[in-house]
């Protein structure tokens, strides 16, 4: 299979390496297979199979805190809001995106703990 997206250009894919998101992301529940693409950044890629001009940027959670709620089998992922400005790059640790890569599935949950933040800065200036 192929698709081509702006950002990483043509893709070529198997079928097996889509991964499913039962009920979607919040906001596009229509959307529920993605290719899950690495970098040689600490971020990590969701672009969508059907609609390959939505990409989410993705953070492993694990990096920030080794505490995070843990679902069995899953890796928790915070979908990152960029900007050009460093200071202002946030990852929502609320609502996280839960993988179990081997299985090629996903779901989002919002997690009922006023610990974790919607939009948690990933950077900050150092005084």
């Amino acid at each position: 299979m192929k698709l081509t997206s702006g950002q990483f250009g043509e893709i070529e894919f198997e079928e097996s390496a889509v991964l499913h998101i039962g009920e979607g992301v919040i906001g596009f529940e229509h959307l529920k297979r993605f290719l899950f693409i690495e970098n040689d950044s600490v971020f990590n890629w969701l672009l969508s199979v059907d609609e390959p001009e939505i990409i989410f940027p993705l953070f492993p959670i694990r990096f920030l805190y080794s505490d995070y709620p843990e679902i069995e089998g899953h890796e928790p992922f915070g979908i990152v809001r960029l900007h050009k400005n460093p200071e202002q790059i946030t990852v929502n640790l609320k609502a996280p995106l839960y993988f179990m890569m081997d299985a090629k599935k996903g779901f989002q949950k919002i997690l009922d703990n006023d610990t974790y933040k919607i939009d948690y800065n990933l950077f900050v200036k150092e005084n």
